[in-house]
């Protein structure tokens, strides 16, 4: 399974018109003998890389201040249905929620998401990640930790919030 996912990240990287900085970042941390352990803590760091790089080009344009001083609103859901429709779906692996994707609105910084899944009893359990995806821009949400229940329901998983700010040019 680990080399299966190390050569769609190697494969992810060589299509670099399509590639994100989280992909291209993560797909240079897996290695085919990389442990779970090792897996959650290189989505994290390259979400950290990544997200770091997107505050200084914010800082730069003059958006980022806009984005600091918000609170952040959920998205409609005809907006979410549209985020939804226009990104690369999200993945689960290694128990890590990962959704890295190119943001469709132009005037909206995405900042959190909240994810439900199933627990061992089949219960609803939430899970809310951070990030900075701006406007127009690419971004990665990433939840370590993320349990999604019996593997024959693994597809509980639904993203059922995703919160922005506007942003101010």
């Amino acid at each position: 399974m680990r080399l299966i996912l190390a050569a769609a990240f190697s494969l992810a990287a060589i299509s670099a018109a399509e590639a994100t900085c989280f992909r291209e970042c993560l797909a240079t941390k897996i290695q085919s003998s990389s442990d779970d352990d090792e897996i959650r803590k290189a989505a994290k760091a390259c979400r950290e890389t990544c997200e770091a790089k997107t505050r200084a080009s914010m800082e730069a344009d003059g958006t980022l201040a806009s984005v600091t001083d918000c609170k952040p609103e959920p998205l409609s859901l005809t907006d979410l249905r549209k985020l939804r429709a226009e990104t690369a779906s999200y993945y689960v692996q290694s128990n890590t929620f990962i959704w890295d994707f190119k943001n469709p609105f132009p005037d909206r910084t995405l900042t959190r998401v909240e994810v439900t899944a199933q627990n061992m009893d089949l219960n609803q359990i939430g899970f809310t990640g951070a990030g900075l995806v701006p406007p127009s821009g690419e971004g990665a949400f990433v939840i370590p930790a993320f349990f999604d229940g019996y593997p024959a329901v693994r597809f509980a998983a639904k993203v059922e919030k995703v919160w922005a700010c506007p942003v101010k040019r």
